[in-house]
């Protein structure tokens, strides 16, 4: 059977069109195999690169698997005569470069006659994404997932005499790989160009890769790390509070404006490109968190630049802005780094309190802003989408930087890990938002995700990839197309599956970004949620492979997982706002339930706090895992862990009838706990002191002695501390930084009327 591109979905038909040349028709086809015995050759280049050889080997070995032949690769003087492919700058595929003017060296072109065919690019790496493309165009080849691929079956192969020149829009492609081969092999045939492993380098063309010293966005402790430096140089390190602090992953960044620190970091990463030259780019980012330096000379700095101004971003407290003091130090290791790596790029997360553009510092040529779709979000609806009051923050952030610095890196969160694997809008959101992007000139795009977990998000990995490279293409049939290729004759199922789920979180109009206990309930429609499900048990009933059947149970039981969470989340929502026991009961059997499913770890920590609402008797957030002390099953206030400088804050809710005059309580407290109070939130529920929650503290009738035993502390707890109106309880906090307090029970007594 000829394949040709009239098999191939209407978006992609139409793209190739867009850049496509029918040659005459008087002319037959280019034969590759017929009756399954090669009918050509593959020539490489005299001198051809790993990557160039790689490419030919994918092209014979996917050949190969389709045609059932044995295409030989051979060098330009062995072709003897036969139809030939030329894979790679030979001097056929040369001739056919010249007739074009290349706008990016990743592009590529396909060349077919009825003799002869060039696949070649403006690049190593071209040439690599042309082999893909000419297999997938042509050969009926389909990348849906790692290690998930449609590779068909077609002992007679002919192509079509026609020529094609594709370029990518986005010359930034990434995804994280971790270094994993299964990744990194899918990202390179959908055409991404990173993020990948120094040792795929020599065979991928030299795509975008971090130095493995230096392979997280967050990075200010890597290339300074405190375990290093602290010691000798405590002044490189931020004054929080009075004190020097070491810097770590989260929390702690550095003292920026540090006589001799800019010349050390700078040295670091110039170590790095040396060490690895084909590294195109690196992060020079701040710590995840914040920990910023209170230093006399930082605050001038922030003063100097931004009138020590702040900033708020959605529903985050106002916090001072540090936006031109991560950029006027990126820019000084910058100016140091380009001395000897002109070309190299240095990439600087654009994040939290520094999201916005600086108010002064215009990044250098060679700095990236790297800006995070992260607070304010609304991942429910497009950035562009009006009706989100969060996204419209957003995308007004975006706009200023897209005119300020074009040239920046946009960083999304595709695979949203704070989410639990629960079901979400997968296509038409990310879609538009990419289009969004292209539209304000932005041509640089980062998936904060491995785009492994097809099962949860389906088909959205592969639509994005082939947006990246054409956004004008449709997101529908590019679905359309995955799906298809995906489950086969169970498709027609899959299809109206992905689309329930879709309209379960469109249809109520809630938002949600990175908070399941909080965003979940009333998030879904539940009759679309079994609607769902019920997709899923016609898609088992059209399953007619051994394949498409497991490719559909595991969706269905991921999904399954899923709805049991939703579940049991709405209904400990019920219990917390209303105190119905029978809601409690369900929603802990409906996680556990889930837990049997899929042991989520995020899930597992949230059940924990269950079973401390099931000891305690109260409602909790945020303390540890269940410790032993004194012989006691006990809990910590300091849910993250001693020495990690992050702001621990357990919280538990006081729920007693509206006519009481008050409350005591009574915790039981290891003696060496750090609790001189704890505190009422009288006000602005749930609200940080820095959003104008109220906040009273409460001291114990009497401290605790300090000894390693447990003890019995009682708060008297006036009706006035309480929070006013219809409000059926009041949020009560402990811990916080560091500190360290072990409780073991706690009893509420309403005081008399």
């Amino acid at each position: 059977m000829k394949l040709s591109i009239k098999h191939l979905p209407a978006s992609l038909l139409a793209a190739l069109l867009a850049t496509a040349v029918l040659l005459p028709r008087d002319a037959s086809a280019l034969t590759i195999a017929k009756q399954g015995k090669a009918a050509c050759v593959i020539v490489l280049p005299d001198a051809p690169t790993e990557t160039v050889r790689f490419a030919a080997d994918q092209l014979k070995h996917y050949l190969d698997t389709i045609t059932g032949a044995e295409i030989p690769i051979v060098p330009p003087n062995q072709i003897a005569g036969r139809a030939a492919i030329h894979v790679g700058p030979t001097a056929t595929a040369k001739t056919r470069l010249a007739a074009h003017t290349p706008k990016s060296k990743e592009g590529f072109l396909i060349h077919c006659t009825n003799s002869e065919a060039s696949l070649c690019g403006w690049s190593d790496r071209g040439t690599l994404f042309g082999v893909y493309r000419f297999l997938e165009t042509h050969g009926g080849c389909r990348w849906l997932a790692p290690d998930v691929e449609r590779v068909p079956s077609q002992p007679d192969l002919s192509v079509a005499p026609i020529e094609t020149v594709s370029f990518p829009e986005f010359d930034m492609r990434l995804f994280i790989t971790g270094g994993k081969k299964a990744q990194i092999s899918w990202g390179l045939k959908m055409g991404m160009n990173g993020l990948y492993s120094a040792d795929s380098s020599a065979t991928n063309g030299a795509c975008f890769f971090p130095p493995p010293e230096n392979a997280s966005c967050h990075s200010y402790c890597r290339i300074i790390p405190g375990d290093t430096y602290f010691a000798e140089h405590p002044e490189w390190f931020p004054l929080v509070s009075g004190q020097r602090r070491p810097g770590n992953m989260h929390g702690v960044q550095l003292c920026v404006t540090a006589k001799g620190l800019a010349d050390e970091f700078a040295k670091n990463v110039i170590a790095l490109f040396d060490k690895y030259p084909h590294c195109p780019s690196m992060s020079i980012s701040p710590n995840d968190g914040r920990g910023w330096c209170e230093c006399d000379v930082c605050q001038a700095l922030d003063q100097k630049l931004c009138g020590g101004r702040t900033t708020k971003q959605g529903l985050a407290a106002e916090r001072p802005f540090r936006g031109d003091r991560v950029f006027w130090f990126a820019n000084e290791v910058a100016r140091r780094v380009a001395v000897k790596h002109p070309d190299k790029l240095l990439l600087v997360l654009s994040y939290i309190n520094y999201a916005e553009p600086p108010d002064t510092i215009k990044p250098a040529p060679n700095v990236v802003p790297w800006l995070c779709h992260y607070a304010p979000a609304d991942y429910s609806r497009s950035i562009a989408d009006p009706a989100s009051e969060a996204n419209a923050q957003f995308n007004e952030l975006l706009t200023r930087w897209s005119k300020t610095a074009p040239h920046l890196l946009f960083y999304s969160y595709v695979s949203k890990s704070m989410w639990w694997r629960l079901p979400r809008p997968i296509v038409r959101n990310f879609a538009a938002d990419l289009k969004h992007l292209h539209s304000l000139g932005i041509r640089r795009y980062y998936c904060q995700s491995r785009l492994s977990d097809w099962v949860t998000d389906g088909p959205l990995y592969y639509v994005l990839a082939q947006l990246m490279w054409d956004p004008s293409l449709d997101p529908e049939a590019l679905a359309a197309d995955w799906i298809t290729h995906m489950f086969g004759e169970a498709a027609p199922a899959m299809a109206k599956f992905y689309a329930d789920v879709e309209a379960s979180v469109k249809s109520t109009g809630q938002s949600y970004s990175d908070n399941p206990p909080r965003h979940v309930p009333g998030l879904y429609d539940p009759e679309l949620l079994q609607s769902a499900m019920r997709r899923l048990d016609e898609a088992l009933a059209l399953a007619k492979t051994p394949e498409t059947e497991q490719r559909v149970r595991e969706v269905r039981k991921i999904f399954r997982y899923g709805c049991l969470v939703i579940s049991g989340l709405e209904n400990i929502h019920a219990y917390t706002a209303n105190a119905d026991p029978e809601a409690a009961t369900a929603g802990r059997r409906d996680i556990d339930q889930a837990l049997k499913i899929y042991n989520r770890g995020e899930v597992r920590k949230f059940r924990a706090q269950l079973r401390f609402t099931e000891a305690m008797g109260v409602v909790a957030k945020g303390w540890s895992d269940i410790q032993k002390k004194g012989g006691k099953k006990c809990w910590n206030t300091d849910e993250t862990g001693v020495g990690d400088n992050r702001a621990g804050w357990a919280t538990f809710l006081l729920r007693m009838p509206r006519d009481n005059k008050g409350a005591l309580v009574r915790m039981l407290v290891w003696g060496e706990s750090e609790l001189p109070t704890i505190t009422i939130n009288t006000g602005g529920q749930g609200k940080s002191y820095a959003d104008k929650g109220i906040w009273t503290p409460v001291a114990p009738r009497a401290p605790l002695d300090g000894n390693p035993a447990w003890q019995w502390l009682e708060f008297d707890i006036p009706r006035g501390t309480l929070a006013p109106g219809d409000a059926p309880a009041t949020l009560v906090g402990m811990g916080g930084s560091d500190s360290q307090i072990w409780v073991a029970k706690i009893e509420i007594q309403p005081l008399d009327k």
